[in-house]
């Protein structure tokens, strides 16, 4: 069965590694990016109705909505608590800075969350409107891997201000190529259907994209499309909003954002070997778009 890739936990280590750390050291913060970023998942599966993850059955769906909400309570009580596992002890003032990380960064996710919902109920979005959305529901976390790999090694204030930015680059160039790859992208070799994000009317970067760059073409295709009732879009739909999508050039548009925040991520980490090797292994792990 398909787990994750564990991206969040292997950046968490490789800014450790970066910055003069050990990944032993690094591994209690490893372990509370990973139960957040399930924490969250666990709700999002909840809000978007979704029942299955991973080729698994989700939580609410095998145990019912209460027991849903109340062991995606339970997990991002425990990222908290994985703090308390470092041996030996985190200092004090560290261990209270990367707490404050981490509770920032559920904020964020909370906040990037509260916007792709309120996304599902506008006609139009604009990319600066998405990238701040997952500047907060996807790169917020990612950036907190920086800090606390950082912070584990006892990283000064500029190195870890440098971590932060490159998990924070990093995540929003995955979002958008995990967008790419929803909409395109081989589901044999992905483990998620290419139907997926269109049929549920998702907004996702080639959508906004099409919407403000392209409004009398692709972009009006879009709203009207978007707009039929029904739960989830046809099959016939769905194809035919891809390859109007793509005739417009919202697929080479988003292949172009995430390209270039890679970069940017590969930029701000240069001289980091762990965290470069980090983002060129992980790039090729998700695959092409």
């Amino acid at each position: 069965m398909r787990r994750g890739k564990r991206l969040r936990p292997r950046l968490t280590i490789a800014a450790a590694e970066s910055c003069g750390g050990s990944p032993e050291r690094a591994l209690p913060a490893g372990i509370a990016v990973e139960l957040l970023h399930n924490y969250s998942l666990v709700h999002d599966d909840i809000e978007d109705g979704d029942r299955m993850r991973h080729g698994r059955e989700t939580v609410w769906s095998a145990f019912g909505l209460p027991h849903g909400v109340n062991a995606g309570d339970a997990i991002g009580a425990l990222a908290q608590l994985a703090f308390a596992s470092a041996t030996p002890p985190l200092d004090e003032r560290v261990a209270f800075a990367m707490s404050m990380d981490l509770a920032t960064a559920n904020l964020r996710m909370c906040e990037g969350q509260s916007l792709d919902l309120a996304f599902e109920r506008v006609e139009r979005a604009t990319v600066d409107a998405y990238v701040e959305m997952i500047g907060g529901k996807t790169a917020a976390l990612f950036a907190c891997c920086g800090s606390l790999g950082a912070r584990s090694a006892g990283a000064d204030a500029p190195l870890i201000e440098r971590c932060t930015d490159v998990g924070r680059l990093f995540g929003i160039a995955f979002q958008i190529q995990d967008d790419v790859i929803g909409t395109w992208g081989d589901s044999l070799a992905t483990g998620k259907s290419a139907d997926g994000d269109l049929a549920r009317r998702k907004k996702t970067y080639p959508i906004v994209w099409a919407i403000e760059r392209d409004p009398s073409g692709a972009g009006r295709a879009v709203i009207e499309t978007y707009a039929k009732p029904g739960a989830t879009l046809d099959a016939a739909s769905v194809e035919s909003l891809r390859s109007l999508l793509e005739a417009a050039g919202a697929r080479e548009a988003a292949v172009s954002a995430a390209s270039d925040c890679f970069a940017r991520a590969l930029a701000r980490a240069a001289g980091l070997t762990p965290l470069e090797s980090f983002i060129e292994s992980s790039r090729a792990e998700l695959g092409e778009p």
